[in-house]
C-alpha cells in the first residue's frame, strides 16, 4: 500500500471513529482525545487532516450522506427506467423498502444525520440541505424520463415533482426511525406513500 492510499485510508478511519461517536455520546460530548483513542492514532495524525472536531463533523456529514444516498437511491434504482407509472410507482417502492433496511441496519446514522446533526449550528443545517440537494436532481431526472416517455403528467414541474419525492422518502425514514411508534406499520407507510405518489403524477 502506497502512501496515498494510507492516508486515505487513515482519513477515513479518523471519520469513521467520529461517526461512531458522535452517534454513541452526541457531537457535543465528544472532544477529539475521544475521537482519537477510538481510532488507535496519535492528536498530531488527527492534525494532518482534520482542523478541529467541527472539521472532521463535516466529513462525517458528507460520508454518511453519500451513504444513505447509496443504500436509498442508488442500489434501488441502478439499471432501472421505468417505462410506465406502474413500473415507476414499483420502483419508488422499492427505495421506501430501502429507507426501512438502511435504519434497520445502522439505526442511529439516519437519527443522527438527518435530526441530530442539522441541529448543532446552521453551517451544518446548510451542508445537509446541499447533500440532500444531490437527492433532489436524480429525483427530478426520474420526473423528467417520465414525462418525456409520457406516464407522467406534462405539466408537472419536474424540479417542484422531485423535491416532492425527496419529502416523502424523507417522511418514509423518519417514520422507519419511529419503528411504529406512529401507529404505522412499513406496510401502510409503504401503500399510503405509493398511493399519494400516483395520485400526484399520473397524467
Amino acid at each position: 500500500m502506497n502512501v496515498e492510499d494510507r492516508g486515505v485510508r487513515r482519513r477515513a478511519e479518523l471519520v469513521f471513529a467520529a461517526y461512531e461517536l458522535f452517534v454513541d455520546k452526541g457531537y457535543r460530548c465528544v472532544v477529539v482525545a475521544d475521537i482519537v483513542a477510538r481510532a488507535g492514532v496519535s492528536h498530531g495524525t488527527f492534525y494532518n487532516y482534520f482542523t478541529n472536531k467541527r472539521d472532521v463533523l463535516d466529513a462525517v456529514i458528507d460520508h454518511y450522506f453519500a451513504l444513505i444516498r447509496d443504500r436509498v437511491f442508488s442500489r434501488a434504482v441502478t439499471g432501472q427506467r421505468p417505462r410506465t407509472l406502474d413500473e415507476f410507482c414499483a420502483l419508488f417502492i422499492r427505495v421506501i423498502d430501502h429507507c426501512y433496511e438502511l435504519v434497520q441496519d445502522e439505526p442511529g446514522l439516519v437519527t443522527f444525520i438527518l435530526i441530530e446533526a442539522t441541529s448543532i449550528d446552521d453551517r451544518v443545517a446548510e451542508r445537509s440541505m446541499q447533500n440532500l440537494t444531490g437527492y433532489g436532481d436524480e429525483a427530478t431526472a426520474w420526473i423528467k424520463n417520465g414525462i418525456a416517455l409520457g406516464y407522467l403528467d406534462p405539466t408537472l414541474d419536474p424540479r417542484l415533482t422531485g423535491e416532492l419525492l425527496l419529502s416523502i422518502l424523507l417522511s418514509a425514514l423518519l417514520s422507519a426511525i419511529r419503528d411504529g411508534a406512529d401507529g404505522l406499520d412499513p406496510q401502510r407507510v409503504r401503500t399510503d406513500l405509493v398511493a399519494f405518489v400516483r395520485a400526484a403524477l399520473e397524467p
